[in-house]
């Protein structure tokens, strides 16, 4: 399973009322994702575009987190 599928798969099961998920280094560990948090956040972001997916990555201009929210 791509690191994608994975953070997909993880926000599926962990979304708030919202539809968010933030994500950490402790989540990147716990989800055995060796990449850095930013470094999964871009290739996150750019494989969803890419899909056309329902849902965007966002930092907020946090530098330690970032989410993944359903948009549509």
């Amino acid at each position: 399973m791509g690191i994608t599928d994975r953070i997909l798969e993880d926000h599926a099961a962990r979304k708030d009322h919202d539809g968010v998920t933030w994500f950490t280094d402790g989540d990147m560990a716990r989800l055995g994702i060796q990449d850095r948090l930013f470094t999964v956040m871009q290739t996150v972001q750019h494989t969803l575009k890419l899909r056309r997916a329902p849902e965007s990555v966002e930092s907020h201009g946090c530098t330690d987190r970032w989410s993944v929210q359903d948009v549509g």
